[in-house]
């Protein structure tokens, strides 16, 4: 468990696992003792539950910054119920298309809300570069409503 441990830190985790001196644990007990002592300190109080309901995507927030946004502070609640979590997760969402396409298949989980959002994003990046090698080699061209139509339409049918 020692030889992996490291494996699952990352930033402050992996930067303090560096630094133990050489043969200065000899066993799984000791490296969490010494874990625990160094971080319980940094520890932060759990936010309430109504916390999530402020957490909103902002007007120019792609929903992938939105769904990491929302995920981490997710972890900063105590006792979130999954419902709730489902709930306000829709509720902050500012992306029509994606809104859309949930009001016409609801997700009945978080991890199938995290799995459309995927999926819709990849689906986004797809119709993008489709788009790009479309383009002409032109600059500044922009498309016309007609394609932007048409991959809200194909978006929708992904999800």
């Amino acid at each position: 468990m020692c030889h992996s441990f490291p494996t699952m830190l990352r930033g402050a985790g992996r930067e303090w696992f560096t630094r133990l001196p050489t043969s200065s644990i000899d066993n799984f007990e000791q490296l969490s003792s010494a874990f625990l002592r160094h971080f319980i300190g940094g520890q932060r109080p759990k936010r309430p539950v109504d916390h999530l309901l402020t957490i909103k995507q902002g007007e120019r927030e792609t929903l992938r910054s939105y769904v990491k946004h929302f995920t981490r502070e997710t972890l900063e609640v105590d006792d979130a119920d999954k419902k709730v979590q489902l709930t306000t997760f829709k509720a902050g969402l500012k992306s029509r298309e994606f809104v859309v396409s949930l009001a016409k298949n609801p997700p009945r989980t978080m991890a199938e809300m995290l799995l459309k959002a995927q999926k819709y994003m990849n689906a986004k990046d797809a119709l993008a570069a489709i788009v790009d090698e479309e383009r002409p080699k032109k600059e500044g061209r922009k498309t016309n409503a007609g394609d932007k139509r048409g991959s809200v339409q194909a978006i929708e049918e992904v999800t």
